[in-house]
């Protein structure tokens, strides 16, 4: 019986030979990490302040985590859009695009090898940075569960900003506008999520005033945060420094009517109901970003002339 071998992705095979040779991944790497090591060398040195005040305490120190976690997702939802946002269009810049596309290889395995690419390198950021956020799981009190959702999180953030990049370069055609176009989308999906909540609660608080019934507190709103790309990282850290949960806060803010049996089930499993609508628009974005590579592929045909077979 014949093992079959298991085939890389063409695309991620050729983009990973390239970033080997470049140096600017090994400078990036030692960036992060010497920013994630200012960062906790500050943090460590205001817990020394306040401790002369108070009295030292290493459960402080449980706050290196967050602090770092945060910090690391926000420089990758930086990095990411500039890595994926010339996937599709610096190849066209670069006038290989024509060549690849006559290659065998189908457009959604492009797009995802252009991810996939973006992905190695966020485990590689992922992996350097372990022994300075090991310092908050030695002093802290952590444990590697935290760490091995950290990561998890950090995957999915990069799958999610990943996909935005990579259908902004298949429907621009500079690298720079398709970057300028992936933050602008991110940003307006945090903006739209947050202000969605925001109006929803207000409105339901005004009807109540105006019905002369009393405001049982925030119940179905918070579907809407739910579609936030960051929901599921937030609740993460909650969860990891403290013994509270996004669960917990919007039922301490239903406290007149309590929460419904479903909804305590969905909001209990926050980070699930929250990363599956996310990775289903992320998937939704490759698809589209596929179908431009295709429509590009397909005007690049030549017409054949009348009367030609």
């Amino acid at each position: 019986m014949k093992i079959k071998k298991i085939s890389m992705n063409p695309i991620l095979k050729k983009e990973l030979r390239i970033n080997s040779r470049n140096m600017k991944m090994a400078w990036s790497i030692f960036g992060i990490n010497m920013l994630l090591m200012v960062i906790t060398v500050l943090t460590m040195a205001g817990l020394e302040t306040s401790a002369a005040y108070s009295g030292y305490s290493y459960k402080s120190l449980v706050s290196l985590f967050p602090i770092l976690g945060i910090v690391e997702c926000v420089v990758l939802s930086l990095i990411i859009p500039v890595i994926t946002s010339g996937s599709i269009s610096g190849e066209r810049e670069r006038q290989t695009l024509d060549i690849m596309l006559t290659t065998p290889v189908k457009p959604f395995s492009i797009v995802t090898g252009k991810l996939a690419t973006a992905l190695v390198l966020v485990m590689m950021y992922m992996i350097s940075s372990i022994p300075v956020l090991s310092i908050a799981f030695i002093l802290g009190g952590l444990n590697w569960a935290s760490l091995l959702g950290l990561m998890v999180m950090m995957l999915y953030i990069g799958i999610y900003i990943g996909s935005i990049g990579v259908f902004c370069s298949s429907a621009v055609k500079k690298s720079v506008g398709a970057t300028v176009l992936t933050l602008v989308i991110s940003i307006a999906i945090i903006a739209l999520t947050l202000g969605g909540f925001s109006l929803t609660v207000t409105i339901r608080e005004v009807m109540s005033v105006i019905n002369n019934k009393t405001f049982v507190g925030i119940v179905y709103e918070p579907i809407i945060l739910m579609l936030n790309p960051y929901a599921p990282a937030a609740d993460f850290f909650i969860r990891s420094c403290s013994n509270s949960s996004v669960y917990m806060i919007i039922s301490e803010s239903a406290p007149t009517k309590g929460l419904p049996a479903v909804m305590q089930f969905v909001y209990k499993n926050w980070i699930i109901f929250s990363m599956i609508p996310n990775l289903l628009i992320s998937f939704g974005f490759l698809k589209l970003a596929a179908r431009n590579i295709t429509l590009g592929r397909t005007k690049r045909k030549p017409k054949r002339q009348s009367g030609q077979k």
